[in-house]
């Protein structure tokens, strides 16, 4: 049977206010899903659009019945601009979420529902030189980290995929994925955009669906409780 109509709250985030929105979900509830009358209030470790709404896109579909509050955070990750390895990006979408999490608490005197910190990252792949397949390159990829207000963690991946050349070059020169993006395609803001995997797959996937799918992943064990 069609779920019900889902309103969505949005908080302010890139120093604009958004009002309500309320959309209509089709689709059976997931097995196991945690549904509740009362808003869930999520704390979302950035002010990114494409972030904020990758997250709302996943507890949207996690928790169809529900009301979401969606507050994007300033939350700092505690890790370089650029992430260069899967552990610190991994800590990064950690601290985000935990620090999100200190913010919200701060702010209005409650703790989050849900805590959010989405990390993106790269990384050398070897795979030539340990498999004797294809060729050494760098790898961009993020980390998903959900923290739920009794201390649950849930954490998720996204897939990767290799950065031309050209790109990894400054990449390696220090500079950050989003900047080197824009430089090598003639693009602007490209990370508040389609992101490098919009960009190299010509839009058939954009950065809101590339994170929206491990934020999904990261949820299992809020929709799953008796596993978990």
């Amino acid at each position: 049977s069609d779920c019900p109509p889902r309103a969505i709250v949005y908080d302010s985030f890139d120093g604009m206010g958004l009002g309500a929105l309320a959309a209509d979900e089709g689709g059976s509830a997931a097995a196991g899903e945690v549904l509740s009358a009362a808003p869930l209030r999520i704390a979302v470790g950035s002010t990114n659009r494409v972030k904020v709404a990758a997250a709302e896109a996943a507890f949207a579909r996690v928790f169809p019945t529900s009301t979401l509050e969606m507050h994007g955070l300033k939350a700092a990750s505690g890790v370089p601009d650029q992430p260069r390895s899967d552990g610190e990006t991994k800590r990064g979408a950690a601290n985000r979420a935990r620090h999100a999490a200190e913010l919200f608490l701060g702010e209005h005197g409650v703790a989050p529902d849900f805590a959010v910190g989405l990390e993106g990252g790269v990384a050398e792949d070897d795979t030539f030189s340990t498999l004797g397949v294809g060729t050494d390159s760098l790898e961009s990829f993020a980390w998903m980290a959900v923290l739920s207000s009794t201390g649950k963690w849930g954490f998720g991946r996204t897939g990767s995929f290799q950065l031309p050349a050209a790109v990894a070059e400054l990449v390696r020169g220090g500079m950050e994925l989003g900047e080197a993006d824009d430089r090598v395609f003639n693009k602007s803001g490209s990370k508040t955009q389609e992101g490098a995997v919009g960009i190299l797959t010509h839009g058939l996937i954009d950065r809101a669906k590339y994170y929206e799918h491990p934020m999904v992943l990261a949820l299992i064990p809020f929709c799953n409780p008796e596993l978990f």
